[in-house]
């Protein structure tokens, strides 16, 4: 049912414009954006404009990532406090709120780490060539891995928080991480409601960054339970205003 004007405005879901931003018709706007906008100028969703043209970077089965792209900001999980698999990658954007996260859910012995972060664009073609070997087709394997230029791993902002799928699937864990990611800035893009959309099967442990003030919003607009739109989708949508 099309969210009311009333509705959003009582979610707290405005549109941040920077300065000379036109806003889009109100009839070519999604439903989660109708609404008042609220005029917030140096700032998307709290993310300094630059800062938001990069997070919110398309990457899904359809768009792909510039070539080649790489953050500049990239760091080490284990060096900055936070547990990982191994040598694992992650923009230093995200350090704090990543750390806060898996402290948090540890005190409440929920065993969260990075089991994947950065992903080159390279090894992103070697992921997909053995998901192709290991289903016999490519696009068998494109429901489970993305093609290479494709993938969020590669935005240095989306973490797997564990690498031990089967287990975390269905656990007390993955659903704290569902309720309580948008805390401190992920989404969970890959949704069971989601997949026919997105392409993917659900990922409960694959986790978007995109700031605390965006991830709380679309948590209030219950994203998780889209089946007729993304949380992607709604990302581009926030990022296209941008210009």
């Amino acid at each position: 049912m099309p969210l009311s004007r009333r509705r959003l405005v009582v979610l707290g879901l405005t549109l941040p414009v920077l300065g000379a931003w036109t806003p889009v018709a109100a009839q070519q706007q999604p439903d989660w954006l109708r609404g008042e906008l609220d005029p917030d100028p140096g700032s998307v969703f709290g993310l300094d404009p630059s800062v938001a043209a990069e997070v919110l970077l398309p990457a899904t089965r359809d768009d792909a990532l510039p070539d080649g792209y790489t953050p500049r900001d990239l760091v080490s999980a284990a060096s900055s406090g936070i547990p990982a698999n191994g040598r694992q990658l992650l923009r230093a954007l995200i350090v704090d709120d990543t750390r806060a996260m898996v402290q948090e859910a540890d005190a409440l012995g929920h065993e969260l780490y990075v089991g994947s972060g950065f992903r080159s664009q390279a090894y992103q073609l070697d992921v997909f060539a053995a998901q192709t070997a290991r289903w016999g087709d490519e696009e068998t394997a494109n429901r489970y891995s993305a093609r290479a230029g494709h993938s969020q791993h590669q935005l240095g902002t989306t973490l797997d928080f564990t690498s031990v799928f089967r287990a975390f699937r269905g656990s007390d864990t993955a659903l704290w991480v569902s309720e309580n990611a948008h805390r401190f800035g992920f989404v969970l893009p890959y949704t069971p409601a989601s997949s026919p959309l997105t392409g993917y099967i659900d990922e409960p442990w694959h986790a978007r960054w995109v700031g605390a003030r965006l991830a709380s919003q679309l948590q209030a607009l219950g994203y998780q339970s889209w089946t007729d739109s993304t949380v992607d989708a709604a990302i581009a949508r926030v990022r296209a205003a941008i210009g």
